[in-house]
């Protein structure tokens, strides 16, 4: 179980860190904006697909895994409308 929480919380970390290097990357070339923001998804989708794949062995508890990443992926889509509402 600690297993699955560690991988949880170090893929989470990948969707959280891709999120913020693309509002960086927005905040310098807004007019690639709506490319940026959907071009990321495809990244967090490759993302997280290849490091589950990996280390799926590794992963005692599927339900707390998937419950981490999956509230990882609202956070962002919650921190980018923000972002990019407040403008």
């Amino acid at each position: 179980m600690i297993d699955s929480l560690i991988y949880g919380i170090i893929a989470s970390s990948f969707v959280i860190g891709i999120t913020r290097s693309v509002l960086l990357l927005y905040k310098r070339f807004p007019r690639l904006g709506f490319g940026l923001i959907y071009g990321s998804l495809g990244v967090k989708m490759f993302a997280l697909g290849a490091f589950t794949l990996l280390s799926k062995p590794y992963i005692d508890n599927i339900v707390i895994y998937a419950s981490i990443i999956l509230s990882a992926i609202i956070y962002s889509n919650v921190y980018v409308l923000l972002k990019l509402h407040g403008k």
